[in-house]
């Protein structure tokens, strides 16, 4: 299951129309060099034409702005909520974790996913014609990391807060159904 921050982050990426997937296992692949399993926080989808009717396609611009709006959009996610990030840590800069998330995601055929892989070592975001790949990490202080979209979990849960604040009406009425109890939370406390 999600930590805390995973969850923040899981609505985040739900509020601005993605379909994500958490805790995604990243297998050794039969590798023998001692790289263990990992796992991606989040991986997560947004079809291009995605729509709500409450929220319509309200987005957070911070995100979207590495991004064409005429694509469908896969990320993968790391999410660190410790005061400090370990940049050995970060799971998502090396090749064979990228190639297993992107296969997952399925965007792409082998081959094209071989040449995003490369990218994505070096790169945030690999375009192709129909489709699009980020990388995003999520830190719990402003970082620079090259090759990744970086944003701060204060960021994550003021855009959520906002998104509440602009539906609140809907949401109130609604809080009961969100299958989170942090989210159930927050739309209560916004409504009282």
């Amino acid at each position: 299951m999600k930590n805390f921050a995973e969850e923040l982050v899981y609505w985040y990426l739900r509020f601005n129309g993605f379909f994500p997937l958490t805790n995604f296992v990243l297998h050794r692949q039969g590798l023998s060099n001692g790289h263990q399993n990992a796992d991606a926080d989040l991986l997560a989808i947004r079809p291009k034409f995605v729509m709500e009717d409450v929220g319509g396609d309200h987005r957070d611009n911070s995100l979207f702005r590495h991004f064409s709006t005429e694509t469908n959009i896969g990320l993968m996610c790391e999410v660190k909520s410790g005061s400090t990030v370990n940049l050995e840590e970060v799971h998502l800069k090396r090749a064979d974790r990228i190639s297993y998330c992107l296969r997952r995601i399925g965007f792409f055929s082998e081959s094209k996913a071989r040449y995003h892989t490369e990218y994505l070592k070096t790169e945030k975001v690999s375009k192709g014609q129909f489709h699009e790949i980020g990388k995003l990490l999520i830190t719990q202080r402003e970082i620079e990391m090259p090759g990744f979209i970086c944003l701060t979990m204060e960021h994550v849960e003021s855009f959520i807060l906002e998104r509440i604040h602009l539906y609140s009406r809907e949401k109130y009425g609604a809080k009961l159904y969100f299958d989170s109890d942090m989210v159930q939370y927050m739309i209560w406390k916004k409504g009282v």
